[in-house]
């Protein structure tokens, strides 16, 4: 199993698709900085040339990407949504340069806003009584609001993309609280 992490950057993108496509992947075991360099070099092969990339290949990418970073959170745990935030950085990234694309999950910025909504540590309401005396708080409860300002920032440049999406005015609410958050 630890060969999944020998020559990592060496491989090119079909490469990785093919290791992280692979059932054995799925059950592998590792330390964090070995699917962290996994999920770094998977992501700079797409952030290589990404609109060389034809359409027909970005489900099998995507489908690899997600399985690297289950198996990555699988192997060891969510370490402080490092996995879903990396998801939401190259689904971001992507977005920007490519665009959306319906057909493809992946470059849906739908998607982005969704899964980091989903993510919030704490409600709308809680965390606007907590934000603006974030100095008086807890350990717990100033991770929790520094999360939220961690898992906004994917989702902000792609602010034009979501204004018809149903949860709009939600994204909304938690930006208003954006410059109370540490």
């Amino acid at each position: 199993m630890s060969a999944l992490f020998d020559d990592l950057g060496r491989l090119d993108l079909d490469a990785h698709v093919r290791r992280w496509s692979a059932p054995e992947a799925g059950r592998a075991e590792g330390a964090v900085s070995q699917w962290m360099a996994a999920a770094q070099q998977f992501a700079a092969r797409v952030q290589e040339d990404p609109g060389g990339v034809p359409d027909a290949r970005w489900p099998a990418i995507a489908q690899a990407w997600s399985a690297l970073l289950a198996a990555a959170e699988r192997a060891t745990g969510a370490q402080h949504n490092e996995w879903l935030l990396r998801d939401l950085w190259l689904g971001a990234w992507l977005l920007q340069r490519l665009g959306p694309r319906a057909d493809v999950p992946f470059l849906d910025a739908a998607t982005v806003l969704d899964r980091a909504l989903d993510a919030m540590p704490l409600n709308p309401r809680e965390a606007a009584v907590l934000a603006p005396r974030w100095r008086e708080l807890d350990r717990t409860q100033i991770l929790a609001l520094r999360m939220i300002r961690r898992l906004l920032a994917p989702v902000r440049p792609l602010a034009p993309l979501l204004a018809e999406h149903p949860r709009h005015d939600e994204y909304e609410a938690w930006e208003r609280l954006a410059g109370d958050l540490p």
